[in-house]
């Protein structure tokens, strides 16, 4: 559906980057504040060439507007603005028009761009198409920050939300002013003082009619919850953003108490231990995201699965998204593929003396002593329940899967190992370990190939 324009954009025309500037009108009191906030929190500086997401809505329009403003007066570099038109509903092209309206008016480079929104979650796969665009946009123009038009309204819905599905401190902080070269200038700024600089700036703006929709749970935080909670609370915008701006601060100094304890690629569980409950999360986190490559799909309940197997005091493994496990083992957690046993699925003959191509690679050199009482064949193959080993230098024979456990070799390393043993069934070589048993009567040695 087209949004509707509340007016024609209007304003006075700002000159264009690189042109001579007129001596510039005070800034209004919102641009004002708007200019302490990019100070305080170093969202933008003098040498910064700024690209803003430009909806049409009010807080973009906002948004474009101010940085107008401070571009006029030397706070930064550049101005451009680029509308993203998501093609989802009829008429949409219009407001870039409209839009394209509002930055000639204004003095302010402008460029459209269309994108194809993916099927499924039409809303994140439209943020993501947005997104992507913003940064190519910013590329192609050598923009240094990317500005969008997200207030403390924004902020405060965003702290309900993610109340409502049970966050922690990560979650709860929320809309960052800055990510990378993200900038949200307005963050501090509530929907009141947007809409009444606009009237002061006789600034029209479009209204997107799914903002109204019940559809979606956003809409509905902000139709009839924030009405609730500021009835109780009229500050409860400022309250919560001022909660969520502590929140990324905890979170910020439990990361960085966490990420040593992760460096390596594995995590030592005695250190671990010792760490509260708040850290240890947080480092099983940045486990995951070494071994992912990103923090997606790793839910609560896949870290407290992984936590849970410090205190077993044996092995263990846990399963997780995209192929990958946790494993506990010999004093350390760490997270890899689920291994693929590489056993042969049928046991290779080895008649006697001789080279033979080994299944993991390789040459394995058979030789026989005179006269030596061999069971052949000799086999290679997987582990077998029961088998045992008696290596060379130990006194008598014991199972080889406790003699592998005393000599810590982890459970998915022991599920994959490549034997040879006798037609009897005594182990006689372990290739991967260099293993080899005592009085055999052959000699085995693996040559790499």
């Amino acid at each position: 559906m087209a949004g509707e324009a509340s007016g024609p954009p209007r304003g006075p025309r700002r000159p264009a980057a690189g042109r001579a500037r007129v001596k510039a009108a005070p800034l209004h009191p919102f641009a004002r504040a708007v200019l302490s906030t990019c100070r305080r929190r170093r969202l933008l500086s003098a040498s910064d060439r700024v690209l803003v997401a430009l909806s049409g809505g009010p807080d973009s329009t906002a948004l474009v507007a101010c940085l107008a403003e401070l571009l006029a007066r030397g706070e930064v570099a550049e101005v451009r603005a680029v509308h993203v038109d998501h093609q989802l509903r009829a008429g949409s092209a219009a407001e870039g028009l409209a839009c394209a309206a509002l930055c000639r008016g204004l003095g302010v480079e402008f460029a459209g761009r269309r994108v194809t929104v993916a099927a499924g979650n039409v809303q994140a796969s439209a943020r993501l198409a947005r997104y992507r665009a913003l940064r190519e946009v910013a590329a192609e123009v050598g923009a240094s920050r990317i500005a969008t038009g997200h207030t403390a309204a924004d902020q405060a819905e965003t702290v309900v939300l993610r109340l409502l599905r049970g966050a922690g401190a990560r979650g709860l902080g929320a809309i960052p002013p800055r990510r990378g070269a993200l900038v949200r200038p307005l963050i501090d700024r509530s929907r009141d003082e947007v809409l009444a600089y606009l009237r002061d700036r006789g600034l029209g703006f479009l209204e997107d009619p799914t903002n109204r929709s019940p559809r979606y749970l956003r809409n509905r935080v902000r139709a009839e919850v924030m009405p609730v909670l500021r009835a109780l609370a009229p500050q409860v915008e400022r309250a919560l953003s001022r909660t969520a701006d502590l929140l990324r601060a905890d979170e910020r100094a439990l990361t960085r108490r966490a990420r040593p304890l992760a460096a390596g690629g594995r995590l030592r569980v005695a250190a671990l231990l010792a760490e509260p409950a708040a850290v240890r999360r947080r480092a099983v986190r940045d486990l995951w995201r070494a071994a992912a490559g990103s923090r997606r799909d790793l839910g609560a309940g896949h870290v407290e699965a992984a936590l849970s197997l410090l205190g077993r005091g044996r092995p263990g493994r846990v399963s997780l998204p995209r192929g990958l496990e946790a494993r506990c083992a010999y004093g350390f957690l760490e997270m890899g593929p689920v291994p693929a046993p590489a056993s042969p699925s049928e046991p290779l003959a080895l008649p006697g003396p001789g080279s033979y191509p080994f299944p993991g690679g390789g040459e394995l050199e058979v030789r026989a002593a005179e006269g030596a009482a061999v069971a052949w064949p000799l086999w290679v193959r997987g582990r077998r329940p029961g088998d045992r080993f008696r290596p060379r230098g130990g006194a008598g024979s014991k199972k080889l899967k406790a003699w592998l456990i005393d000599r810590k070799v982890p459970r998915e390393e022991r599920d994959r190992l490549l034997l040879v043993a006798d037609s009897r069934g005594r182990v006689l070589y372990v290739p991967s370990l260099e293993a080899r048993a005592a009085a055999a009567g052959v000699s085995l040695r693996l040559i790499p190939g």
